[in-house]
């Protein structure tokens, strides 16, 4: 090889190189839609979304004098914070603007979308049994001591222009991680029961032979 060709050579491989290693995005969907429903209101349900994973926290009523000292009261509500739920709220909001509702000022209707089951539980596995032989050496180590198991199912409810629901849809999924002495977030399980939950919901939506106003 010519010694001029080197350069170029060397340029292709770590472009190459860069492009097979590229890290994804943490919302990256394992599906691709060709058709998309039109442009619609699309809504988050946070305070079902929050119910869900029981992060409301407390609940104020505040008393408000308007008008011809007519009294009126507000009520408001505080949030736990907790990264679940912001992933979980970043999920739907990606999923229906990437994803499923095509881009436009049109509205042909809106679409409503929540998650309405969460649960988390562990389970034991090998590493647990290393842990219990080594009298907690392993997992001092790094040795995973459970199986951290997340199960979720989403929501989305559909409504065209005259405000008439069309149809509703849900989608179950299921996350799985290792837990160890140094990380014991369940957050990577809970993206993955994401992931899954909304796959199945997109397919649902997809095959859903009533939703006649799905651009084709």
């Amino acid at each position: 090889m010519k010694l001029k060709y080197i350069p170029q050579v060397a340029l292709l491989l770590v472009t190459s190189w860069t492009a097979i290693n590229a890290q994804k995005s943490v919302f990256t969907f394992p599906f691709e839609n060709a058709y998309r429903l039109p442009s619609m209101e699309m809504y988050i349900n946070m305070e079902e979304l929050s119910n869900t994973y029981l992060t409301v926290g407390d609940v104020f009523t505040t008393e408000i004098t308007g008008y011809d000292e007519h009294k009126m009261e507000q009520t408001s509500m505080s949030f736990i914070s907790d990264a679940r739920v912001t992933d979980a709220a970043r999920f739907l909001e990606f999923y229906m603007d990437e994803q499923l509702v095509a881009p436009g000022d049109g509205s042909a209707g809106q679409i409503e979308m929540s998650i309405i089951y969460f649960r988390e539980h562990n389970r034991i596995n090998v590493g647990t049994v290393i842990g219990v032989l080594t009298f907690g050496l392993g997992t001092l180590f790094g040795i995973p001591y459970s199986t951290a198991i997340t199960d979720l199912e989403v929501e989305a409810s559909i409504f065209d222009a005259r405000d008439q629901k069309v149809a509703t849809h849900r989608g179950v999924g299921r996350g799985r991680m290792l837990l160890t002495l140094y990380n014991s977030s369940t957050r990577i399980a809970n993206q993955r029961a994401l992931r899954k939950s909304l796959e199945d919901l997109n397919a649902s939506i997809m095959a859903d032979p009533d939703l006649t106003f799905i651009q084709r």
